[in-house]
């Protein structure tokens, strides 16, 4: 599995080794370059020092930085074309997945409690009459943004 080094994880880098501890696999960070041989995969990092060489085996979960390729972008007759082929969606059994390994039984989370949200309440119009400036400072003060 390759995760790409931009996620929802504020940069820190976790994701891919959490997917890694969760499937039970190796992880490769940061890279820079990948090759794989067999079920080799070396991957080359940049560090403060140089360059690092990382080996594990595969399957491995293998996190990349953003300059390790050229991205491609599509071409306006590619993405016209590739919204007139068929999706094809494959049930449990088709994709060879176990059903007792995915869904409600096996999450590893539960959802304790939930609430709607509050409706939208109206806003507060400041009218600027020379003190503008403090009223909008007086607001956000008494709501603890500044």
């Amino acid at each position: 599995m390759i995760c790409g080094a931009e996620s929802t994880d504020a940069r820190t880098g976790v994701l891919a080794a959490m997917l890694a501890e969760r499937l039970g696999v190796p992880q490769l960070t940061l890279a820079g370059k990948v090759d794989i041989d067999g079920t080799a995969v070396t991957v080359r990092r940049v560090t403060d020092e140089g360059y690092q060489v990382v080996t594990g085996q595969l399957p491995a979960v293998v996190s990349v930085m953003e300059k390790i390729n050229e991205p491609r972008y599509p071409s306006f007759k590619g993405i016209m074309a590739a919204k007139k082929k068929p999706v094809q969606t494959l049930s449990l059994a088709e994709a060879g997945i176990d059903p007792a390994l995915v869904g409600l039984g096996n999450s590893a989370t539960a959802v304790a409690d939930f609430a709607a949200r509050p409706p939208r309440q109206a806003g507060v119009v400041v009218k600027d009459e020379g003190d503008g400036g403090a009223k909008v400072a007086a607001f956000l003060a008494g709501r603890k943004f500044i």
